[in-house]
């Protein structure tokens, strides 16, 4: 049945302009475009493999001072570097047919094979295309940790690959025949010391690659809190924003905030082109196939996709961004008693009341704390291996 025009006129009033219905009205939100593997440089290779195996290749100095006679000197070495490519798909059901009986009715279909209808290919080739986009971005390329799912359940998106900060882990842990390096003592990045930090990372990364390309990845919020110190330290004097760099003084290596670390502390360093970002060349994230059941439309796409580090020798970055954060404690109250927990476990909640940050020599909690006056608590949580967590801050009142 045909929407009369007189109908959604009623509904939407003026909302509803003749011959101004129609696919570009559609605005879809699009909150972060793939960024992270768009790296100017960064590799990308399509292999017929779900397992990528490569090598690092370490070449010994071989020049020496002549003599007559031979003397071999130099030995070729070859680590394996493997990098299995996860599995990830879209499931998607629709029922085409519902949007026929609202303002939506223009991008119905004349035809009765619903996979056909405008509302279905709008849906695959810019929605869900797009969103996939967004997906990588925000929860996969950097964060992402493959996890088995669970039989018959949908799994969480930043359980289908592993991103750049687990390979990170990998490439850095102790038992790895070619270690990638690690800056010991900087600390977590935070806003007011980015500029020292940023600085003492840069020492860290040795004199033969100062004039490379590199890229130093952080999130967002450090890259403007950098550009912001630069700014208010007067570095720049400028006369409009072309003037503005984001390069490490008397370097090639430039700093970039990676919509894909929002709110990590993290930072990593490399070369463009010592990225990689690897497909399986049979599938590919976008292609779908369309199944009817009844009067649904079943939305189905699979594909395989890693990416990682190609030579680890030039990858850098921080013990506190390879190692997991300790989980916030949180600070409650019943009346004048106190409680704290953390839901990392095996923490050790320490906590201070005299307005100093706790630290591993603080009071370490136990058991409900009882105040007798109104007490400004301060909550830290430690364990071994782990970067200490965020300070929770509670004003409890004393109730008399």
């Amino acid at each position: 049945m045909a929407i009369e025009v007189s109908t959604i006129v009623s509904q939407y009033g003026d909302y509803y302009k003749k011959g101004q219905n129609n696919r570009s009205r559609l605005f879809a939100k699009m909150t972060a475009p793939s960024e992270t593997l768009d790296i100017p440089g960064i590799k990308h290779i399509k292999t017929d493999e779900t397992v990528f195996e490569g090598s690092n290749v370490i070449q010994s100095s071989v020049v020496q001072a002549y003599q007559h006679g031979f003397t071999p000197k130099g030995d070729t070495t070859f680590v394996p570097n493997t990098f299995k490519l996860d599995k990830m798909k879209v499931d998607l059901s629709m029922a085409p047919d519902t949007i026929e009986d609202n303002w939506l009715g223009f991008l119905a279909g004349d035809t009765q094979k619903l996979k056909d209808w405008p509302i279905v290919r709008y849906i695959m080739e810019e929605l869900i295309a797009n969103k996939i986009i967004e997906d990588r971005e925000l929860y996969l390329a950097y964060k992402g940790v493959a996890a088995d799912p669970v039989p018959n359940t949908a799994g969480a998106v930043g359980n289908s690959m592993d991103g750049l900060r687990r390979r990170l882990q990998l490439a850095t842990a102790v038992s790895h025949p070619y270690p990638a390096h690690v800056v010991e003592g900087l600390g977590i990045l935070n806003a007011s010391d980015i500029f020292d930090q940023i600085e003492a990372f840069e020492d860290a990364i040795p004199g033969y690659l100062k004039n490379r390309k590199m890229v130093i990845c952080v999130a967002p919020d450090m890259a403007i809190a950098y550009f912001r110190k630069l700014r208010n330290l007067g570095f720049y004097d400028v006369k409009n924003a072309e003037g503005l760099s984001m390069m490490v003084d008397k370097t090639n290596h430039t700093i970039i905030g990676l919509p894909s670390m929002t709110g990590t502390t993290d930072i990593f360093a490399t070369l463009p082109s010592n990225i990689l970002h690897i497909v399986k060349r049979s599938s590919a994230a976008g292609q779908f196939d369309i199944q009817a059941d009844k009067r649904d439309i079943c939305i189905l796409g699979h594909w395989y996709e890693g990416v990682g580090f190609e030579d680890n020798d030039l990858v850098y970055t921080t013990r506190e961004t390879v190692q997991d954060t300790v989980d916030a404690p949180a600070i409650s109250n019943s009346g004048n008693d106190v409680t704290m927990s953390c839901a990392t476990d095996g923490a050790t909640i320490r906590y201070t009341t005299d307005g100093s940050t706790p630290n591993e020599s603080s009071s370490a909690y136990s058991s409900t704390i009882t105040i007798t006056e109104t007490t400004t608590f301060k909550a830290k949580a430690f364990k071994s291996g782990m970067n200490a967590s965020a300070v929770t801050t509670k004003k409890v009142t004393y109730s008399a």
